[in-house]
């Protein structure tokens, strides 16, 4: 199977993210963990760090409404939180910035890539890695 990308168009990066639309039913909603680890991780890591790690919805809950989560492991725990109409991360840079999920069927990887991005040596892409995980708890 292939990749499926959705277009965020203008995303906020910051503790109250919003999108210019919404996202058709198949799109990307969920809650996905923060991999923290270099380079691009495998199916295998982000089944080692959700192991590891025990992400939970109540978690990324405690994180957007200032309530850092107990840690039970070393591991730090960040969330992006994918809804019908907005996207909210659990730390912020405080800007508009347009960006694609990329979700693939076959891992658990899930890639946010951030265009246009301002730094010391012009403007650059970036791009983050999050892991899926299974949860039986309400969605946000």
């Amino acid at each position: 199977m292939s990749n499926r990308s959705f277009r965020i168009g203008e995303l906020l990066v910051m503790l109250c993210l919003a999108t210019s639309g919404t996202f058709a039913a198949s799109g990307p909603m969920g809650v996905y963990l923060w991999y923290p680890g270099p380079g691009v991780p495998t199916d295998a890591d982000c089944r080692g760090l959700v192991a590891n790690v025990r992400p939970s919805i109540a978690k990324a809950e405690d994180w957007l409404w200032g309530r850092v989560p107990h840690h039970e492991t070393d591991e730090l725990e960040l969330y992006l939180i994918v809804t019908p109409s907005r996207i909210e991360t659990t730390y912020s840079s405080g800007m508009k910035i347009p960006g694609t999920i990329v979700l693939s069927p076959s891992t658990s990887v899930t890639t946010l890539t951030l265009t246009g991005i301002p730094a010391d040596r012009g403007i650059v892409e970036r791009k983050t890695y999050y892991c899926r995980f299974q949860i039986s708890e309400p969605a946000i």
